[in-house]
């Protein structure tokens, strides 16, 4: 196995552009199942994963059986313009690869899989082990799983890095841990001097994020005024403490506020400069903090008079000598997730290599009670399955020239269908599952042939190595239902292991 064409990852983050660049790299909500599943295809890949965060955005690919793309990175790890997973990321997002090459980072293999353990616990955060991140990686795969473009690979890497995230956050204290950059705000806002008890605050959203930012506000004592669309579908959640207004009136409200805070997945700015200017009054003086990308806020407010404008790259926690011995300790966990990841690359692998035995067939219980059995074959071999298969299938159809006579007592006790006449392919119109009985080993061979261009599953009785399925030793005792299988070889072994099971369950009553 290698590990670096098994997963890799490109992505750009807080520490690589600015908010303006990852504004950029934002799709909307109603084209990501269909870029992703692109995305997919244009790599070859077994499995993508796109997480995408105010703070970054990364596209996770893993190529499980299936050869890697040749990547084009330098000496640092950064992507050249044709790389194929630049390529693919900057066409999910409609720009030129060679204007944005040198914002990303490429990670393959151990590099990769480290990053997403210590983003997913918050250690990669603009805000040291912010809150959100982890929810947000799991969401990220949940998607992908969702549309249908994940695979087992990244299903485990994600969940290890989620579980141990969360070992994280419940074992180890950073100092000023798991703030969000709502905290950060409120932070700031108590540092300059703003008192928000009783003060008028606006939230602009109400999703998760903006939900969070009004019982933020209405902790510290705020009136918090959130925004309602009138579109909006469904029971509206008003954290408490606050209150709803229609979004189309915020203009009506915001010259009396001292704090706006908009954080919502909209592609268009939620405050432009030209309303917001004509709404004020000539002493506003007015906080406003833009917590989303792409910008919800028109950057150009800045240059409003008593407009002050922070935007998500305003806030960050920066760590002390204090937070060593916290980042070490975590630093250990997330290695032991890591090295649980990799154990289980290494059994998969060692699992499909090692071959099951000659003849050993996994034992599979199906139901084929509307499913229709022909049977090629009218004699004693076919009579032998036909009354095993009897208190299970729900079609049962005999083609032969002639019958035992024990099959026609079955045909007129309305258990099945005889039909004769000598094989040909027409019999095999609407099969389920075939059963080839006669004892003309070239006429077996012929139904085998016919079955496999087919694609129906076949049991040959006069060669077991054309067998799709053995027919086995059945046992029945009261709803309870035992299956035997000797891979078509020891018939004598799986009769007399049949009795014995038999006499065991009439004895223990079971």
């Amino acid at each position: 196995m290698n590990r670096d064409e098994l997963v890799c990852m490109i992505g750009t983050d807080h520490g690589l552009a600015s908010a303006d660049v990852r504004s950029a790299f934002s799709l909307p909500t109603d084209v990501r199942e269909d870029v992703l599943a692109l995305a997919r295809v244009k790599l070859g890949a077994s499995g993508v994963v796109l997480l995408a965060t105010c703070n970054r955005t990364e596209l996770w690919a893993s190529f499980d059986g299936v050869p890697a793309p040749m990547r084009s990175v330098d000496a640092g790890g950064a992507p050249k313009a044709d790389d194929p997973l630049l390529r693919v990321i900057c066409e999910m997002h409609m720009v030129d690869p060679a204007d944005y090459a040198r914002y990303f980072a490429c990670r393959s293999g151990d590099a990769a899989v480290d990053h997403l353990f210590n983003v997913a616990c918050g250690l990669r955060s603009a805000i040291m082990a912010e809150d959100q991140i982890v929810s947000q990686v799991k969401q990220a795969i949940a998607y992908s799983r969702e549309i249908g473009v994940a695979d087992s690979v990244l299903e485990v890497l994600f969940r290890q890095a989620v579980t141990a995230a969360k070992q994280v956050k419940s074992g180890v204290r950073f100092t000023r841990a798991y703030a969000t950059a709502i905290d950060q705000a409120v932070e700031q806002l108590n540092d300059d001097g703003v008192d928000l008890f009783g003060a008028t605050c606006m939230v602009i959203g109400n999703g998760e994020y903006g939900r969070l930012a009004a019982s933020t506000l209405a902790e510290q004592g705020a009136e918090v005024l959130v925004t309602v669309r009138q579109y909006t579908h469904g029971a509206v959640t008003i954290p408490r403490g606050c209150t709803g207004i229609p979004y189309a009136d915020r203009y009506d409200y915001i010259g009396r506020c001292k704090v706006v805070m908009s954080a919502t997945t909209s592609p268009h700015y939620t405050l432009e400069r030209g309303e917001l200017a004509s709404a004020l009054g000539a002493d506003a003086h007015i906080e406003f903090f833009d917590l989303a990308i792409p910008h919800d806020i028109d950057p150009s407010i800045a240059d409003v008079s008593g407009c002050a404008l922070h935007d998500i790259d305003s806030f960050s926690a920066q760590i002390g000598t204090e937070n060593a011995q916290a980042i070490a300790t975590a630093q250990r966990m997330l290695a032991e997730g890591v090295e649980e990841f990799w154990d289980w690359t290494r059994r998969r692998e060692n699992m499909a290599n090692e071959r099951p035995p000659a003849g050993a067939f996994f034992p599979a219980f199906i139901d084929i009670s509307d499913k229709r059995a022909v049977f090629v074959g009218g004699g004693t071999i076919a009579l032998r399955r036909v009354r095993t298969l009897l208190p299970f299938a729900g079609d049962i159809v005999v083609y032969a020239p002639d019958f035992t006579p024990e099959l026609e007592r079955f045909a007129l006790d309305g258990a099945l269908e005889l039909v004769r006449k000598p094989y040909d392919e027409s019999v095999l119109e609407g099969a389920d599952i075939v059963f080839a009985c006669t004892n003309d080993s070239n006429l077996n061979d012929e139904v085998w042939a016919a079955c496999k261009q087919r694609h129906i599953p076949v049991n040959v009785c006069s060669d077991r190595y054309k067998c799709d399925f053995y027919f086995p030793g059945v046992v029945q005792n009261a709803g309870l239902v035992v299956g035997i299988s000797a891979g078509g070889k020891d018939h004598r072994r799986v009769r007399q292991l049949r009795a014995r099971i038999e006499r065991l369950l009439e004895e223990e009553d079971l």
